[in-house]
């Protein structure tokens, strides 16, 4: 196969576009986000807050249509000035710890202010407080405030570089999940988004291509599709390369030492 019919040298565009024609007919009249799953054969060591930021062709959220919250430190109101200093017109609520903490406490007002948006941005020097201030329903509506800089000088481009991104959250598990897209997206515009994310996304998982077990695509609600897996012998870059022992090398005894004992035993006598 060509290599211009490869994305990142390893997916072909038919199998991308043959999996998202296949989760169309699935689910055509459900507005829904479509899932880039990603499989690894070693476990990450250590669970990250901040998720990666992964770039998109196509912005799964219109700030125009789709309301945006910020989070912020308090003073609240000195960040509501902030915003309209920088004429940034697309962020139409401001949240301070203080509100999260009072007018928002309740589980009633929690869940409304989730429902009535669509997109949490948070300053990064509040993000440790805020899952045990919003609960578990944000992280099972997968709402999790993504982080922002409110100190750049480019405040706006900040703001829409991120509403603009999709990101990967790294758990302790072998499977990830991305948004790369929406169920009403043309065929075309989801391939464009795994194009341009997943180098992103391969670059930010350890050992990389190396170790990726499968890529799948899915929905919300959907069996997953796969659309690449690697080969499943122990060759390189196969499930079991460098997990298998090789024939060559000398079993260990229960004690942990290789080989046999039959030349010491032979130079005592």
């Amino acid at each position: 196969m060509a290599k211009t019919e490869l994305i990142d040298s390893h997916i072909s565009v038919k199998q991308c576009t043959q999996a998202e024609q296949e989760e169309n007919e699935l689910l055509p009249s459900n507005e829904q986000y479509v899932w880039l799953q990603i499989t690894v054969k070693r476990m990450h060591p250590e669970h990250k807050i901040k998720p990666f930021k992964i770039p998109l062709k196509h912005p799964l959220i219109d700030p125009r249509v789709t309301p945006v919250c910020l989070i912020t430190k308090d003073p609240q109101r000195e960040y509501k000035d902030l915003l309209e200093s920088h004429k940034i017109k697309f962020i139409p609520r401001v949240v301070g710890i203080t509100k999260l903490k009072g007018k928002f406490k309740s589980y009633e007002a929690r869940r409304m202010l989730l429902k009535e948006n669509g997109m949490f941005l948070a300053d990064e020097r509040v993000i440790p407080l805020l899952p045990g201030l919003l609960g578990k329903k944000w992280f099972d509506a997968k709402k999790q405030p993504i982080p922002v800089c409110l100190t750049r000088k480019d405040l706006k481009g900040e703001l829409e570089r991120a509403i603009e991104s999709t990101y990967m959250h790294q758990n302790r598990g072998t499977c990830t999940s991305v948004r790369i897209g929406l169920l009403s997206h043309a065929p075309e515009k989801v391939l464009d988004n795994i194009k341009i994310s997943l180098p992103a996304i391969v670059n930010n998982i350890k050992g990389n291509w190396d170790n990726i077990q499968s890529l799948h695509i899915k929905t919300n609600s959907s069996i997953s599709l796969p659309i690449w897996t690697c080969e499943l012998g122990d060759a390189t870059g196969g499930r079991w390369d460098g997990m298998v022992q090789s024939k060559d090398t000398p079993e260990k005894s229960k004690h942990g030492f290789g080989g046999t004992c039959a030349g010491s035993a032979s130079q005592q006598g």
